[in-house]
């Protein structure tokens, strides 16, 4: 049976997260890079959630995968309000809205080449938040995700913990 956590957000939405399928509906999330994660643990390789949880990354020149990480299942996630999306986009509702900025971000990162150091995963969903101007912050950096993973993030079960830390 596939473990399934509802994401803390309004009573209307119907956000479910479910590891088995790899869907992570408005979250952040993040798997190891071995074996830069070994060494230094905020290194890793991020992507965002659209409404449904298909999961979006930024993994080579102008290649962002949908639906597929770069580097398999995740490993820990961090849910996101989409009622703190500030951007003026087209949208009826802030699922509408949360789409459509993590569909322009990733239109935008169509256009870049992928490196190791800037920029890559980390920018992208940082440029998504950025987009979205969420929390009424259009600042994100890779450094912001670092410590919010490392802070905030939720492990995707047991399985998700021992991926994360073991070598």
């Amino acid at each position: 049976m596939a473990q399934q956590i509802d994401v803390d957000l309004p009573a209307a939405s119907s956000a479910v997260i479910d590891f088995e399928r790899n869907r992570f509906p408005f979250c952040i999330v993040w798997q190891p890079f071995p074996p830069l994660t070994w060494i230094l643990p905020m290194i890793g390789h991020t992507g965002i959630g659209d409404s449904t949880g298909v999961i979006h990354d930024f993994q080579g020149p102008y290649w962002v995968q949908a639906d597929r990480m770069m580097l398999g299942r995740a490993t820990r996630y961090i849910p996101l309000d989409p009622a703190k999306v500030r951007a003026d986009v087209p949208g009826a509702t802030d699922a509408e809205r949360w789409d459509a900025c993590v569909q322009l971000g990733c239109d935008d990162f169509r256009k870049k080449v992928h490196c190791l150091l800037y920029p890559n995963c980390n920018h992208h969903v940082a440029h998504c938040l950025n987009r979205m101007r969420y929390a009424g912050w259009a600042r994100y950096g890779m450094l912001q995700l670092w410590v919010a993973v490392l802070v905030a993030g939720r492990f995707c079960g047991v399985r998700g913990f021992l991926v994360s830390l073991a070598p």
